[in-house]
């Protein structure tokens, strides 16, 4: 199993200027599903180079961010800095075994993420467990529907090897309804993808990244109607679908 680290550690600046990871229309989304009040204490899971995070910081008490990856978390650590944003923390953590006792958390996230985790099952146990009771939880993932899923899987194993697999909404509602949540709230949002800068934030070499985008503009059948890959000026858009959920641990 390629260690995660190995696909971020070289490439940490890239994502505190990825259009997705810093776009304030994006980190909407995470707000709106939040619901932050101004006492909450925050666990921003994967945090990467804490776009998540700062989106919450002035709306909640505190935030803890996590991640495996300590070159994002130092990304993260400098932008802090830079903005002088004092109620934050960065942990060097595993989703799968949280550093932190039960109940403990306000709110949940995770963002584009969780189609890295070799264990998701594992991985919302944690979520579930860190969480207090009667609060919500927010999760945020690729989460292409059948059969784009099959043509942008080969795509992302080869752009980013720590890639494992992205879960349709469905698979989500049904994991999350196993490990004790109440699904709140859980749909796909589509977006046109920019496909050069997909393949710009994990530095993917030129060669490598035509033959991928050879491989979307090649879908045939239903997976090639969903994607819908359009070159204009000569680069490759097409559709890339996340889940946008909102969970409830009981009281």
């Amino acid at each position: 199993m390629p260690d995660v680290r190995d696909s971020f550690r070289n490439v940490a600046v890239n994502y505190t200027r990825s259009t997705f990871h810093t776009a304030s229309a994006r980190l909407q989304e995470v707000l709106d599903l939040a619901r932050p009040q101004k006492g909450d204490l925050v666990l921003d899971v994967a945090t990467g180079t804490g776009n998540t995070a700062f989106a919450l910081a002035p709306f909640v008490r505190r935030v803890v961010g996590v991640d495996l990856t300590r070159e994002m978390l130092n990304q993260a650590r400098r932008i802090a800095s830079e903005r002088d944003i004092q109620n934050t923390d960065w942990v060097i953590a595993d989703a799968a075994f949280l550093p932190f006792q039960d109940d403990t958390f306000d709110i949940y996230t995770v963002r584009a993420a969780p189609h890295h985790f070799a264990d998701v099952d594992r991985f919302l146990f944690e979520a579930f467990r860190v969480l207090k009771p009667d609060r919500d939880a927010v999760f945020i993932d690729c989460a292409p529907p059948l059969p784009a899923r099959d043509v942008l899987h080969e795509v992302e194993v080869r752009r980013d090897p720590s890639h494992v697999m992205s879960l349709t909404v469905g698979e989500w509602v049904g994991k999350l309804e196993r490990s004790g949540f109440e699904v709140e709230t859980a749909e796909a949002r589509e977006l046109e993808w920019n496909y050069d800068e997909w393949m710009h934030n994990q530095a993917v070499p030129p060669g490598l990244a035509a033959e991928l985008a050879e491989l979307i503009e090649a879908a045939e059948g239903e997976a090639k109607v969903q994607l819908h890959p359009v070159r204009r000026d000569g680069k490759l858009w097409h559709a890339y679908w996340h889940c946008l959920i909102r969970a409830h641990k009981p009281g």
